[in-house]
């Protein structure tokens, strides 16, 4: 039996446009490879012949395009999200509301002019995107799905809840003093231009094309996707906004968040700038907010997790002595927690993480002792997390790692049966977590 629907239409019709430019390259490249016999049609029956054929061609290349957009619509039901496509193969995707977990409103550069936006939605296989969307049928769209999934609005008036601004000059600064991000360019260039050097063979620069990748990724392309950025608190999370060229929006429900990772790489700690990212059921290492003050960092956490939360950020256990033979920078290795958070420490010169995860989000407790590690009664204790990173006790004695696994197996039992969520615990106490 099938639902009554609550929202359906058609796409925008720019993405006629968008679509039709790969049949026109390909149809550009098969004349560009038979470029003889186009030329000897155009000696035999003169110019006029070819450019019809070819206007011909690219009419009904773009019509048939039209005609696939006219036959592309969505439907929206109170079970799930139906997306047709097609004009002789007819597609059909269908998405469970159930299975959304979240909705991402982006304004690309090629529709903004036209106000065209594209919604992506998230779920456990993957992402969907509906491109084109008009301005209003975008908003209606996603204020459909949202009040069927019960995640929060995303729409707020210019300058409400904002928690967070990155300037371009701190993001741009950020990206120069990463010293990962930078050993690994001067590394690349080392590795990929050497051939070159050493040989003065042209073919050589092709070692080079993974390096390129590598730093386009870490600084030209990163630059654009999170310039602007700015954090605003909505409802049930956070909702973060970026984007030089295509602008998009991603929702932060505190519900499904499984864990927050806190970075400060070896350069920022004079500056007290850290990165946070986190991890939502089914992603993982999504940025909150690429460069912010340690202090702003915290303010997030607790208004997430509330002010519990740093009472386990603030007691960092460090390992003993012996976990020495085990591992270079034993130092910089940490684990602390209580009843409801848990939370590690990994790193101690290039960049200093911070992972904390509440114990009701624990999927799996697992206890690891190598044959090297036996010898010296050390032990790694993993609680694995359904989406971010995992938190881990790194060799702890032996005894304190059984004693740290049964505590959180009381914890993750403790908190699935009898559990408050993390939602209503935040909210209630997010006023004393202001003033923290």
């Amino acid at each position: 039996m099938s639902s009554n629907p609550v929202e359906s239409g058609r796409l925008h019709p720019v993405t006629a446009l968008r679509r039709a430019w790969l049949p026109l390259s390909a149809f550009g490249w098969i004349v560009w490879e038979n470029i003889d016999d186009f030329s000897r049609v155009v000696d035999k029956i003169g110019f006029w012949g070819p450019a019809t054929v070819a206007a011909f061609l690219t009419v009904g290349v773009i019509a048939i395009t039209f005609l696939s957009w006219r036959k592309t619509a969505f439907t929206l039901t109170t079970e799930h999200l139906d997306y047709r496509y097609g004009l002789l193969w007819q597609t059909q995707r269908r998405i469970q509301l159930s299975q959304i977990r979240t909705v991402r409103i982006e304004h690309p550069l090629f529709g903004r002019p036209l106000g065209a936006q594209a919604l992506t939605f998230s779920t456990a296989s993957g992402p969907t995107k509906l491109a084109y969307l008009g301005p209003r049928a975008a908003s209606r769209l996603h204020d459909a799905v949202v009040d069927q999934t019960g995640a929060p609005p995303t729409k707020t008036e210019d300058g409400a809840g904002g928690v967070a601004r990155v300037t371009a000059a701190d993001l741009a600064l950020s990206i120069l003093l990463d010293v990962e991000v930078m050993l690994g360019i001067v590394i690349g260039a080392a590795v990929g231009m050497g051939p070159f050097l050493l040989s003065g063979q042209a073919l050589t620069l092709g070692f080079a094309l993974p390096w390129l990748r590598y730093a386009w990724r870490a600084t030209g392309k990163r630059f654009p996707q999170q310039h602007g950025w700015i954090v605003r608190e909505v409802e049930a999370g956070y909702r973060t906004e970026s984007g030089l060229f295509n602008k998009q929006q991603y929702t932060w429900q505190r519900d499904r968040i499984s864990s927050i990772t806190v970075h400060q790489p070896l350069l920022w700690r004079s500056r007290g700038w850290v990165r946070v990212t986190g991890g939502i059921v089914g992603h993982e290492d999504l940025v909150l907010v690429p460069v912010a003050t340690r202090a702003d960092a915290e303010k997030m956490l607790v208004r997430i997790f509330g002010p519990e939360v740093l009472t386990v950020m603030d007691t960092p256990t460090p390992v003993s002595r012996r976990a020495r033979w085990c591992t270079l920078w034993w130092r910089g290795c940490a684990f602390s927690y209580t009843q409801d958070f848990a939370a590690g420490w990994r790193g101690l010169f290039l960049k200093q993480t911070i992972t904390v995860a509440p114990t009701s989000r624990v999927l799996e407790i697992r206890v690891e002792q190598g044959p090297w590690q036996r010898r010296h009664h050390v032990a790694h204790v993993t609680l694995e997390l359904p989406g971010g990173a995992d938190v881990e006790a790194v060799n702890r004695n032996a005894e304190e790692a059984a004693d740290i696994a049964a505590a959180m197996r009381r914890s993750s039992v403790k908190a699935s049966v009898t559990g408050t969520p993390i939602a209503c615990r935040a909210a209630t106490v997010g006023g004393r977590g202001e003033d923290q």
